[in-house]
């Protein structure tokens, strides 16, 4: 029991340290540089509708970059698989999946542009 009280004790110091700190930095301004992803750039304006679409440019290419990671990966497990059967599957496995990642990708790209480009054109609704 009193191991559980010691350990509560310091749990609960180490919280108020935490909370004084960020107390403390809340009055410093922060000096970020964002990237700029599809022609939105968080260092000039950050209200909601920008955060929300750089986030979504930024998913989409990371996603972009890991589809093709995989891609090269399976690529190479093929190459090296030294024509054991269970390797091959598994490369071709891996190839498969990225492939149709990197579909997925595409058309959630695709539908957004090209059907209604108005839907990644984010607005705040102002007041009549």
């Amino acid at each position: 029991m009193k191991k559980y009280l010691v350990l509560l004790l310091i749990i609960f110091s180490l919280f108020l340290v935490r909370v004084s700190l960020v107390e403390s930095q809340a009055l410093l301004e922060l000096e970020l540089d964002y990237p700029e992803f599809g022609g939105f750039d968080l260092n000039e304006d950050q209200d909601i509708n920008e955060l929300i679409a750089w986030f979504y440019y930024f998913i989409v290419g990371i996603s972009g970059f890991a589809a093709f990671i995989m891609l090269v990966w399976g690529g190479f497990q093929w190459l090296t698989s030294a024509g054991n059967p269970a390797k091959i599957s598994e490369a071709k496995d891996r190839l498969t999946s990225a492939f149709l990642g990197l579909i997925i990708i595409l058309a959630s790209f695709l539908i957004l542009q090209v059907i209604n480009p108005e839907l990644v054109t984010l607005r705040l609704p102002g007041l009549p």
